[in-house]
């Protein structure tokens, strides 16, 4: 693996995540077309993250162990409703 071919992609993808996150704060957070779009650009980080995670440059697990406190510091410091449920679902 390339990983600095790998990583720039990855920055890449993060970045086309910011525009296309951008388009549905702009014009709407229920536009299908923007969301769809939303959600390739999230599928093409989560290829990326696959990709280091099978060279074993970053691992899986260890990205999942961040998911909780995530949602935990959220819980606090947001107003984002339900939190305690997808927590309760990990």
């Amino acid at each position: 693996m390339n990983v600095k071919e790998t990583l720039t992609i990855l920055s890449e993808e993060c970045a086309e995540v910011i525009q296309a996150n951008s388009k549905l704060i702009r014009f709407g957070p229920y536009d299908e077309d923007n969301v769809a779009e939303l959600e390739q650009e999230l599928g093409d980080v989560m290829a990326m993250l696959l990709i280091l995670d099978y060279y074993g440059y970053i691992s899986l697990e260890n990205v999942k162990e961040h998911v909780e406190p995530k949602l935990k510091k959220l819980k606090k410091y947001s107003k984002i409703k339900n939190l305690n449920k997808i927590i309760k679902n990990l």
